[in-house]
């Protein structure tokens, strides 16, 4: 697809959307199938159509090169207090990449434009990122490019949402201490008010996120995945097993994929990994959950003198 033929489609498939009620399954068809570049073109225009301003943080090394996509309409630079609410644009390989995270993005999408339309969310110190290159290739990945080069004492939390296009279990990782962020806290709350199957774990250290490198830098941090009830149940099983089984169960997905137990595993980085498994209620559950949490975000500030309401 060259540039003017991916500009065109993008802009028609933007013309439809204004047509109906947008749904975020839309977005994650539109994205599939596209290549990484094409992905990040279809998130700026969708952005710039939108009215919503944003910046472009690129970054290389060597021949890769990758870009992250940052909306700065809710958030002045030097605001105190940030919330960042973050996905990845990138697919694995030859992947379609719906699910991993094609799912993530279409959220942050309906989000941004949810914000934009209300000026209740004017100068809120919300963030919304899109990341660049997030598997495989932590060391020069977006995340921890944009950790590396942002004043992070003016973050309180970050909020990353990666395969949340199936199921309406909640996995966040890493593990939530009873004790932990304000932030964390009231996550479990909300999950606890929708009565929402939910289970926190640390995330065994083959597998990358885009928390990580916040986490790394001290900065309070959580993923959220949703999965189907069986998956969920075999999660739990396989993060509280030993360190050998738990080697054998990667070796399993590593090299056995097809037949693996978790659905939402078999599918990622493969070329099932399509928009026919993606449930808008599934897209749904997770916009609900990430608004509640900037809800309370908005009233934390309002305590604080830091926004008027």
């Amino acid at each position: 697809m060259d540039q003017y033929t991916a500009s065109f489609s993008v802009h028609t498939h933007i013309i439809r959307l204004r047509r109906i009620k947008i749904k975020m399954l839309h977005h994650v068809k539109a994205l599939e199938q596209r290549s990484n570049k094409e992905r990040v073109h279809y998130v700026k225009e969708l952005l710039t159509k939108r009215g919503i301003q944003y910046e472009c943080q690129p970054f290389r090394l060597r021949l890769l090169k990758g870009e992250n996509i940052i909306v700065t309409d809710f958030c002045k630079s030097n605001s105190k207090n940030q919330l960042l609410i973050t996905a990845h644009t990138n697919k694995s390989f030859s992947s379609p990449g719906a699910n991993d995270n094609a799912s993530g993005v279409s959220v942050l999408l309906k989000i941004a434009e949810r914000l934009k339309n209300d000026k209740l969310f004017d100068n809120t110190s919300i963030k919304i990122i899109f990341f660049d290159h997030e598997d495989g290739l932590a060391f020069v990945d977006g995340s921890t490019y944009y950790a590396k080069n942002t004043d992070l004492s003016l973050v309180n939390f970050v909020f990353n949402l990666d395969m949340v296009g199936m199921g309406n279990s909640i996995a966040i990782s890493p593990e939530i201490q009873t004790n932990g962020n304000s932030y964390t806290s009231q996550l479990l709350k909300i999950l606890s008010h929708r009565k929402l199957e939910h289970y926190t774990y640390n995330l065994p250290p083959v597998f990358v996120e885009d928390h990580i490198p916040f986490m790394k830098r001290g900065v309070p941090s959580v993923s959220l995945n949703l999965f189907p009830k069986k998956d969920m149940e075999y999660l739990k099983k396989i993060v509280t097993s030993s360190a050998l089984a738990m080697a054998k169960d990667y070796l399993s997905l590593r090299f056995n994929q097809t037949s693996y137990p978790m659905i939402t595993m078999r599918h990622r980085h493969s070329d099932t990994d399509i928009s026919e498994f993606i449930s808008e209620d599934s897209l749904e559950l997770c916009e609900s959950i990430v608004m509640d949490l900037i809800h309370y975000h908005i009233k934390t500030l309002s305590n604080k003198g830091d926004v008027i309401l």
